[in-house]
């Protein structure tokens, strides 16, 4: 009798030390915490659930992040179903597909002994192709407001265009920022420094002793269709990197008109300034265009308007 009771505590015991790792694998109940803290913005419903690396890889600020990326291309969380599941390793692997008001997405999640070590979220962006074709109309619209105030040159359009196909290369990068970089001023200012240094650098050294105007509207005209191609061929091939063009059009067609009128004015002004105080001013005035426009902040695209208002009216005096 007493070995049996010994027995059956030895066995209450072993169930006992086993329950938390058994009660810790629970990816129904993480998903379920996941749908609510997606559409409530209440972080704290998934932390628990987290080991303490990845509680400091997912962090309140990246979730919300997440969360307004996912809300925008998918719309509110209704539910989920699982996949599958496999092991590979020390590693359990639990795979979900997540619907929504728009859509659905795979959700990966990895466990090891017991503890969820990895989210996955296979959340792609959906691109807006009336935001792609209004931006170039928009672009071309501000092409044709300026190239007439000077005869157009053509190989220095073309040239422009060319420099927007090499600094594609930075596309990618402005992705990342804008993903990864939550405070809107840093993200700003990263955005402006880049700019600076490639597309200002390049428009400031080319300019010179060309036609600034034609050299700069190319630049801004280029930029828009290649954003266009480099969104469809992101979204639909690549990385499914939200390049540009996945919210709404409005404020996409003010930074192309805004924009592409910006380097048609700055290349005509470095055509005849060679003073780096030029390019170094006008990034400065970037910074408050890509807030505004980032932010979607009516005022302050009007304010950065504003700001631009005393060198457009003295951007053609003695302009080559």
């Amino acid at each position: 009798m007493v070995m049996r009771k010994l027995g059956l505590a030895a066995g209450v015991l072993a169930l006992l030390l086993l329950l938390p790792a058994t009660v810790a694998v629970n990816p129904a109940g993480f998903m379920n915490s996941f749908v609510k803290a997606i559409n409530t913005g209440n972080y704290s419903l998934i932390k628990p659930y987290m080991s303490d690396t990845l509680g400091e890889q997912f962090t309140e600020d990246y979730f919300n992040q997440i969360r307004e990326f996912t809300l925008k291309n998918y719309g509110e969380l209704m539910g989920y179903a699982p996949i599958g599941n496999e092991t590979s390793g020390d590693l359990l692997k639990v795979e979900y597909r997540v619907k929504a008001e728009k859509g659905s997405f795979p959700v990966l999640l990895a466990y090891r002994n017991g503890t969820l070590v990895g989210i996955a979220l296979g959340i792609a962006p959906r691109p807006n192709p009336l935001g792609m074709v209004a931006s170039i109309l928009s672009s071309i619209a501000a092409t044709l407001l300026l190239v007439f105030r000077r005869r157009p040159s053509l190989s220095d359009f073309f040239l422009g265009s060319g420099l927007a196909l090499g600094l594609a290369v930075i596309i990618p990068f402005y992705s990342i920022v804008l993903l990864t970089v939550g405070n809107p001023v840093r993200r700003a200012l990263i955005l402006a420094l880049v700019s600076a240094a490639t597309v200002e650098g390049l428009k400031f050294y080319f300019s010179r002793g060309r036609n600034g105007l034609s050299l700069g509207l190319g630049l801004g005209f280029g930029k828009y269709v290649l954003l266009a191609i480099g969104t469809f061929v992101s979204a639909n091939f690549l990385m499914k990197i939200p390049v540009a063009f996945s919210g709404g059009a409005l404020y996409v067609v003010l930074e192309a008109f805004l924009l592409t009128a910006y380097h048609g004015i700055t290349g005509t002004i470095y055509s005849r300034n060679r003073r780096l105080i030029y390019p170094a001013g006008f990034s400065i005035l970037l910074t408050a265009i890509y807030f505004s426009l980032a932010e979607g902040h009516p005022l302050g695209i009007l304010l950065s308007l504003a700001a631009f208002l005393p060198v457009v009216k003295g951007w053609d005096h003695g302009a080559p």
